[in-house]
């Protein structure tokens, strides 16, 4: 066997080679023992054999061959072996990928893909110690939102709790992953803390909310988008209308309408843009103001949304 396994380049080869392992798990066993109880450069090379057979194996024997692969000394076969173990769904090593994610002192690559194992297999189960991994200002970060991806397959009140709390680090990377992992799981529980977050400091972090807010089925969600978006400055009632338009939401349209009478031209160009995408036929007084208005592109977006809001016949108009 160890001679079949020194020859796997190509796919072929390595189906056929797969077959007679699988015909012969017992002698495939004594293999592993023997090739994972040391290091060598002869046997690393064998490990990675066996590695590129992984997903050809029989559920038992790459169990089995993903058990000793965790553990061994080399970090880049214990990468390789969990991803293999990401790919195949195993759950039954999961203990061990705990040890390996407590362990500070291992490679983040490997750390990242314990998380991701974890968060994929059985995300109810260890959602606490993902959400103590993404809470923990000692970790690197890049860990931290490893762990705030993972917990988006968790939709409990305390990761929800969790995600807001983040949303107040001192980490802009945090805040920003933490807004769009909320915005990815649209919790009506989260509204409170993504409001607070559209007077973060980073662009960022604001547009993640936005995006979250506009797409929780909420009344007091959309509502509080259109309260903050009357408020705020002129650039960012711009970014705001282009975000939440695609909702096409009465409590958005009214509020986009109300900024058709804004004194900024940037913010009448991209309101009455944002009634042409998305027709409002109560908007129509409101556009036809525009229609004598100073700036072109004002005028030429007024007469496109009052041809969709049904204000104005377009064969009177020269588009």
């Amino acid at each position: 066997m160890l001679e079949l396994l020194a020859d796997i380049q190509s796919v072929g080869k390595r189906k056929e080679v797969a077959e007679y392992i699988n015909a012969h798990p017992d002698e495939f066993v004594s293999i592993l023992d023997s090739v994972f109880k040391e290091d060598s450069v002869e046997l690393v090379n064998y490990k990675q054999h066996i590695l590129d057979l992984i997903d050809l194996l029989s559920a038992k024997l790459a169990v089995l061959t993903i058990e000793r692969v965790i553990i061994d000394t080399d970090s880049q076969i214990r990468l390789k072996g969990l991803q293999a173990a990401y790919r195949t769904r195993i759950d039954s090593l999961n203990p061990q990928l705990v040890d390996i994610l407590s362990d500070t002192e291992e490679k983040f690559e490997v750390r990242k893909w314990a998380i991701h194992i974890l968060g994929s297999t059985d995300p109810v189960s260890y959602g606490r110690i993902l959400r103590k991994t993404a809470r923990d200002n000692h970790e690197e970060v890049n860990l931290r939102k490893e762990a705030i991806f993972a917990l988006t397959k968790v939709t409990d009140s305390e990761t929800v709790g969790t995600l807001c709390a983040l949303l107040g680090d001192p980490s802009v990377e945090i805040r920003e992953s933490g807004a769009w992992a909320l915005s990815n799981m649209s919790a009506p529980e989260s509204i409170n803390c993504l409001l607070a977050a559209l007077e973060d400091e980073s662009e960022r972090v604001r547009d993640w909310a936005i995006r979250g807010l506009r797409d929780i089925d909420d009344a007091k969600a959309l509502q509080g988008l259109a309260e903050v978006m009357a408020r705020v400055s002129s650039d960012e009632q711009v970014r705001m209308i282009r975000l939440v338009v695609e909702r096409k939401s009465e409590i958005i349209l009214r509020a986009i309408t109300e900024l058709l009478s804004s004194e900024n031209v940037e913010v009448l160009r991209v309101a009455a843009w944002a009634i042409g995408v998305s027709p409002y036929p109560p908007a129509v007084a409101a556009l036809r103001n525009l229609l004598e208005y100073d700036d072109d592109q004002v005028r030429y977006y007024a007469k496109i949304a009052l041809v969709g809001s049904g204000g104005i016949d377009p064969t009177d108009l020269q588009l």
